[in-house]
């Protein structure tokens, strides 16, 4: 695994994924994986590793996607289409995550692709929603942008601590 940037990728991810895994638990909806999990669809021809993505219990029942068992035991993979991906753009990954993810969570069948750039001020986070010809961006008021996959809007804040590094905050409502 290649090194990420703290302050811009990690830090990000770290934050979404645990405010989305809390929703989640909370509501009792389905699985909030974070980085490390191998995601691969066959009919879209893809197989990596997102920074973070969701499982709705519905898109579960319906075989929509499904966790697939290792040998010895657990489960090491999901295969199909889950409901949200997150992406959070490095130096190295920007045309992957921009173009060539985003076809390929389209082709997958991913309801949300959720695409974060923090490397520079003001921070880029886009929903993007699945539609019969692609992805279109979700409107956004106040910075607040709907999830029709969490029926919940969000707001992702950029700011400072003591030391002059950046922090960030997933708002929910």
């Amino acid at each position: 695994m290649s090194k990420q940037q703290i302050s811009t990728h990690v830090l990000v991810k770290t934050v979404v994924t645990s405010v989305l895994h809390r929703l989640v638990d909370e509501q009792k909806s389905g699985l909030m994986l974070a980085d490390g999990v191998l995601l691969t669809n066959f009919s879209a021809d893809i197989s990596g590793n997102p920074d973070a993505l969701f499982l709705s219990n519905d898109g579960l029942d319906l075989g929509e996607a499904r966790l697939i068992e290792s040998k010895d035991g657990g489960y090491l993979e999901v295969q199909g289409s889950p409901d949200m991906v997150l992406e959070v753009v490095s130096t190295s990954s920007v045309r992957k995550d921009t173009e060539v993810l985003r076809e390929a969570y389209w082709g997958a069948g991913v309801k949300e692709y959720w695409l974060v750039d923090a490397r520079e001020e003001p921070l880029s986070f886009d929903m993007l929603r699945r539609t019969a010809r692609g992805y279109v961006a979700a409107r956004k008021q106040g910075g607040w942008v709907k999830s029709n996959v969490f029926g919940k809007s969000f707001r992702l804040v950029q700011g400072v601590d003591a030391r002059k590094l950046p922090t960030f905050r997933l708002e929910v409502r």
